[in-house]
């Protein structure tokens, strides 16, 4: 199927530039994609470095206010009048201004003492009662918390879950007397809110968008803080995640992979041991809503695309025209030039390539008109000069006919008249005289016929006929003919043959008639295949820029033939006249 060079172009640019505008929104989108990735994943870090930091901070304040209250109370006396203690008197022995402290903070719930007598002092801060049991009768082993615990000052964090609507932290040390003896342990419950109120934040602006969050696992793969996807989540939603796997592994790197929900989220996670907790701080984002920007920059990428595309498409197609319009009216005037109408230009102001080619074009199709038109005129003249040339030769042989051969024959018929009217020794002597006058009639026409075709041509060759030909002009004449050649054959065929011959005859007779030269010279040689003759006189020459002297018949016929032969010529005609002609075998 044929295609138009308009359609070609259109196609071609349009095709670049569509595969150019896919490439760069391509990699401005994934660039864009990435880059909003990179950023997603920093800001979870950060989240999750913050949220993770303020419960470090939450918890070194607890580690400062228990190690507060052991430093300000006498743990030999607390514990020796805890033994007789009632609920009056409490707040009498214990420091009304640390009471009123740890109210104030909201933290705890309940101040735990326990005796090496595994008795148990409960004061609840939250409604002043005091609780005196022993630890058979309370379900959470305090004493295991320090086991392997040396050092005497170590405060020790620790979680109770006693069921899932009784969840608790305890922060506690072990307190001794004066002289270094253990007089029991004091523990901090704190209300698992606080770290609630540090984690959870159910707010657009907060940094996670609609779909974030941050939250606590413990390993035991349960939540430690609210969920904001599933109501009372604390202890009760399992989170059996990569970033659960990966940080019980010691793995934290930022990946995307679905959640507790199964939903495909960024996510960025971290172990952090804080006190014997073992807590995986995570921080996670839906990646549907941290994508939205960059999913509607791919659709303004494929919006603008495909306008880009369709301005493309008009701009290429403008621009298709106007570079194959020039080019659709050179085939015009080419079909033209090919029906034979020459001449025809095309107007167009165009400076690069195609400008260029039309300028040739009309270069050549001018040049076209006149070499046309110079051709007739040749062939005109060429015609004219055959025809004269033909009416020429009638003419001299009609002279050669009627003045020579005509005379001869009406003596002979004179000579017979007056023989047969005599007798005796007149009539044998104008017998003997018909009879020389008979060979020179037969002479005569010997003569007329060489002029015509010579013989020898046709027997012996071109090289014998101009030996010939040079022969009977050193005879018969003043003129000089010299004649050399070094030639590997004597003929080259019928046509060329004669036509070297014509040609030699053509340039002697113009030596003859116009050069008044004493010497005529032709030299044949041969040369790679082509033959080289070289006829010069040492005559006067002529005047090549004289147009009568230079397209006079004899040069002419000479031209004609040696162009029939598909030969050169060149004249050189300051020192006599030199014709150069080249003919290939």
């Amino acid at each position: 199927m044929r295609i138009s060079l308009s359609a070609r172009l259109i196609i071609t640019f349009l095709s670049i530039s569509v595969l150019s505008i896919i490439v760069v929104g391509n990699y401005s989108y994934f660039e864009a994609k990435d880059a909003l990735i990179d950023r997603t994943l920093e800001q979870l870090i950060s989240i999750r470095v913050e949220k993770e930091n303020r419960v470090i901070d939450f918890f070194n304040q607890r580690t400062n206010d228990i190690s507060n209250i052991s430093n300000h109370i006498d743990a030999k006396t607390i514990f020796k009048e805890l033994n007789n203690l009632n609920n009056n008197r409490f707040s009498g022995l214990f420091d009304r201004y640390l009471l009123g402290y740890l109210r104030a903070s909201k933290c705890y719930k309940r101040i735990l003492f326990i005796s090496p007598e595994s008795k148990i002092t409960i004061y609840d801060l939250r409604d002043d009662t005091l609780i005196n049991t022993d630890k058979s009768k309370v379900k959470t082993n305090y004493d295991s918390y320090f086991n392997g615990v040396e050092n005497k000052e170590a405060i020790i964090i620790n979680e109770s879950l006693i069921d899932p609507e009784n969840y608790s932290i305890e922060i506690g040390l072990r307190m001794y007397n004066s002289l270094g003896t253990l007089q029991g342990t004091m523990f901090l419950e704190i209300s698992y809110q606080q770290i609630d109120q540090i984690m959870f934040e159910n707010r657009e602006y907060n940094g996670l968008g609609k779909t974030g969050e941050t939250y606590i696992v413990g390993k035991d793969h349960l939540m430690r803080s609210s969920s904001r996807f599933q109501t009372d989540a604390i202890f009760k939603t399992s989170v059996k995640t990569m970033a659960v796997e990966n940080s019980i592994n010691n793995i934290s790197e930022p990946n995307i992979i679905k959640d507790y929900r199964g939903v495909n989220v960024f996510s960025s996670y971290k172990k952090s041991t804080i006190g014997g907790l073992n807590w995986i701080f995570i921080a996670e984002i839906d990646k549907s809503e941290a994508m939205t920007s960059i999913n509607s920059l791919q659709n303004n990428i494929i919006y603008l695309s495909f306008i880009v595309s369709l301005l493309l498409l008009g701009i290429v197609a403008v621009l298709s025209v106007n570079i194959t319009a020039p080019i659709r009216k050179l085939q015009a005037a080419t079909e033209l030039i090919y029906k034979g109408e020459y001449g025809k230009t095309i107007k167009i102001n165009a400076r690069n390539e195609i400008g260029d080619l039309i300028n040739a074009f009309n270069k050549m199709s001018v040049q076209l008109k006149e070499q046309t038109e110079r051709i007739e005129f040749e062939q005109v003249k060429r015609m004219s000069s055959v025809i004269s040339g033909q009416e020429a030769e009638r003419q001299r042989l009609s002279r050669e006919l009627h003045d020579g051969l005509a005379q001869h024959i009406l003596s002979i018929k004179l000579r017979l008249e007056h023989a047969l009217s005599v007798q005796g020794n007149k009539r044998k002597q104008l017998i003997s005289e018909t009879k020389e006058l008979f060979s020179e009639t037969i002479k005569e026409i010997r003569d007329i016929s060489n002029n015509l075709t010579p013989a020898v041509l046709n027997q012996y060759g071109l090289i014998k006929a101009i030996q010939n030909l040079s022969n009977n002009i050193n005879n018969d004449s003043k003129l000089e003919f010299n004649f050399v050649h070094n030639t590997s054959c004597d003929s080259y065929g019928k046509k060329i043959d004669a036509y070297i011959y014509r040609i030699i005859q053509e340039a002697l007779n113009n030596t003859i008639k116009h050069s008044k030269a004493s010497l005529f010279s032709v030299n044949i040689t041969e040369v790679e295949n082509n033959i080289n003759i070289k006829i010069s006189d040492n005559g006067t020459g002529f005047d090549q820029k004289n147009k009568t002297l230079k397209n006079g018949n004899g040069l002419v016929n000479i031209k004609e033939r040696v162009s029939l032969l598909s030969g050169n010529l060149t004249i050189n005609s300051q020192e006599g006249t030199t014709l150069t002609i080249t003919i290939p075998i």
